[in-house]
């Protein structure tokens, strides 16, 4: 496991540099794994002056390119900071005289370098933004295996699935009892006309009754004309 997976996606070279600086690190050989995020970033940045400079440009070269890039966004800045960081920290442990072995400098360096990462993959390399919420673990760093618990973003993404599941479901349960609805209130219209159909077709008693008298006393009256001649 590594803290710089998402490289896979964009650049297999530049997860196996990162990926043995957080090997270095967790083998308590801070120096090297300051170098090594130092030799990253040169590597990130490169990639992404490309043809802007000559192959043999030097790392300082590189950096004044992406300084005078004009109308730089927020991420921009940050990425160019954080090489800059990672060139100067990689530099002193590489010059240095004396063996330091800071692991404070160290742990620096590979959240510096994650964030540069990050930024390149997503802006350079057109990876998902969703990656951009992902947070550095360092208990992953230290142990090669991920933390068991959850950094903020990721309860925080957690409650918004949960919650957008919640809210579909909801949506259709009201979709359902909606047209639920409307087939009762048709089929009671339906039955309301048949209803009233029926009423309208059924004689009342009296009805009856007054048609059975009127039609006897024509038959009387005809009967009456008829056999009384």
């Amino acid at each position: 496991m590594s803290n710089f997976n998402f490289l896979k996606r964009v650049n297999e070279n530049l997860f196996i540099i990162a990926y043995e600086a957080e090997k270095l690190f967790r083998d308590e050989y801070f120096e090297q794994c300051i170098t090594q995020t130092r030799r990253l970033a040169e590597n990130m940045c490169r990639d992404v002056v490309g043809d802007r400079v000559q192959s043999d440009a030097s790392f300082d070269d590189m950096l004044a390119t992406l300084k005078d890039t004009p109308a730089q966004n927020d991420f921009e800045k940050e990425f160019l900071d954080d090489l800059y960081f990672l060139k100067k920290a990689g530099n002193a442990s590489v010059h240095s005289l004396t063996v330091k072995q800071d692991g404070n400098a160290a742990i620096e360096c590979m959240h510096r370098a994650f964030e540069a990462a990050l930024n390149y993959a997503v802006f350079k390399k057109g990876l998902d933004s969703k990656y951009l919420q992902q947070q550095f673990d360092d208990e992953l760093l230290a142990t090669g295996k991920k933390s068991k618990k959850q950094s903020l973003s990721e309860k925080y993404n957690l409650e918004k699935e949960k919650s957008e599941k919640a809210r579909k479901r909801q949506n259709t349960k009201k979709t359902k009892s909606s047209n639920k609805s409307k087939k009762q209130k048709i089929q009671d219209d339906f039955e309301f006309e048949e209803n009233n159909k029926n009423n309208y077709d059924k004689k009342p008693l009296w009805r009856e009754i007054l048609e059975t008298i009127i039609a006897g006393l024509i038959i009387a009256v005809v009967y009456f004309l008829i056999f009384n001649k």
